[in-house]
């Protein structure tokens, strides 16, 4: 190769790096970054609440969110932390560090049924493998679901790990190392909804892990949460 194509080429490889680069990298994946002082009421700059990620309900972006509490019925965003007054025996509450986030599907607008989607456009560093997270799904009755899609495209989930108050999902996404693309964690609402379905999300993160393949662990967490799902009684 000439020494003037390898100076090309060096160039054109410097340009991508800092092309990368400005694109930005994912933030405030476990939900740490908020800015709120308690201050008694409910409502709260949706900036302050989830630094770095945008949210909309039926398709229209969130100025707002909740603070420490959660709707019976309508489609919002909360941010809860330790002094979230958790009812005793309900699932939910803060699942790791000071902050976790709830994306809630339910009623907006007039009694219009609308999904949830917390969303944040990123690079995946390179060298990733798997997205990994923490959550738990409280739906309002067995018509509620929740999906992660990245890029555009829906990601295979698999639950590979049950904790007190959540279970760890995994994500195979290797085939987007090193790209910029959008992350969306949605809950759907569905016809006739009357009342909120809830994810509680938290701890996620861009490994350089596989997600293992599926083996006895795996089927007896998906069987044991299948049996958690349908025994879910609403006490609200």
């Amino acid at each position: 190769m000439k020494p003037r194509d390898v100076s090309i080429l060096c160039f054109a490889f410097l340009c991508a790096e800092l092309s990368a680069r400005s694109q930005g990298n994912f933030q405030n994946l476990g939900f740490e970054s908020a800015t709120l002082v308690p201050s008694g009421t409910q409502i709260v700059n949706f900036d302050q609440a989830f630094p770095g990620w945008t949210g909309s309900i039926g398709g229209v972006q969130q100025s707002s969110a909740w603070y420490d509490n959660l709707p019976l019925s309508s489609a919002i965003f909360s941010i809860i932390d330790t002094n979230y007054p958790n009812i005793p025996g309900e699932p939910g509450g803060v699942i790791q560090g000071n902050f976790t986030a709830v994306v809630i599907s339910g009623i907006s607008g007039v009694l219009q049924p609308s999904d949830a989607t917390l969303a944040q456009t990123g690079l995946v560093p390179a060298g990733t493998e798997s997205l990994l997270f923490k959550a738990l799904f409280d739906p309002y009755n067995s018509s509620g679901s929740f999906g992660v899609t990245l890029g555009g495209q829906t990601l295979s989930l698999m639950p590979l790990q049950a904790g007190a108050n959540y279970t760890l999902y995994g994500a195979d996404i290797h085939g987007w190392a090193g790209q910029t693309a959008e992350l969306d964690f949605t809950v759907f609402a569905f016809p006739q909804q009357i009342a909120a379905n809830y994810l509680f999300l938290d701890s996620i993160q861009f490994s350089d892990l596989p997600i293992p393949e599926p083996g006895v662990f795996g089927l007896s967490v998906l069987g044991a949460l299948v049996l958690g799902w349908r025994g879910l009684r609403r006490r609200r």
